[in-house]
């Protein structure tokens, strides 16, 4: 079953960081769009530097599980690498807890908010009027696919040191 998941978590992740990848070259050519109408036209856009903005959001909230899957996030290894392996998987399983509830309570304030959203009819405060929880959900799926990826971290570094044990038992560091 967690294999299941696991691969399913992680082929969305992968999906959604080609999909981050383009987006952020759909972006640049938004901009490049809107300086081109803007310096040789005279005649910028309404809506160019608006949905670069969302687009923004969504192509960096949805490819931060794929970063995080790919262990490109930002970490400190001046203290850590010299730990044992063992002590290392240990760390790296205590602060994915941290990190998978600090943002399973960031998706739950997200689905709140786009709840509220939803309710009281927001929309953007711009000529494209854009209903609010379209760009919010990017926080929600982001959040959501952080939240999953960390228990995958968890799991994993659990059945390394715990389930299996290490080589790495009794030496010392």
């Amino acid at each position: 079953m967690f294999k299941h998941i696991r691969s399913t978590v992680e082929k969305g992740n992968v999906i959604l960081g080609y999909i981050s990848g383009l987006g952020i070259l759909l972006m640049g050519l938004m901009l490049f769009y809107e300086v081109v109408c803007r310096y040789f036209f005279r005649s910028p856009t309404i809506w160019a530097q608006e949905m670069s903005i969302y687009l923004f959001m969504w192509t960096m909230l949805a490819g931060g599980a794929y970063t995080l899957q790919q262990g490109k996030h930002v970490r400190i290894d001046l203290v850590i690498e010299h730990l044992s392996k063992r002590t290392q998987q240990i760390l790296e399983m205590v602060t994915s807890v941290a990190g998978m509830l600090f943002c399973a309570v960031i998706t739950w304030q997200a689905y709140e908010m786009i709840k509220s959203s939803i309710g009281y009819n927001k929309v953007s405060a711009t000529l494209l009027r854009i209903p609010m929880w379209i760009p919010q959900m990017a926080l929600l799926l982001g959040f959501a696919l952080l939240t999953f990826q960390f228990a995958i971290i968890i799991i994993d570094r659990y059945m390394s040191v715990f389930a299996k044990g290490t080589e790495e038992e009794g030496k010392p560091c």
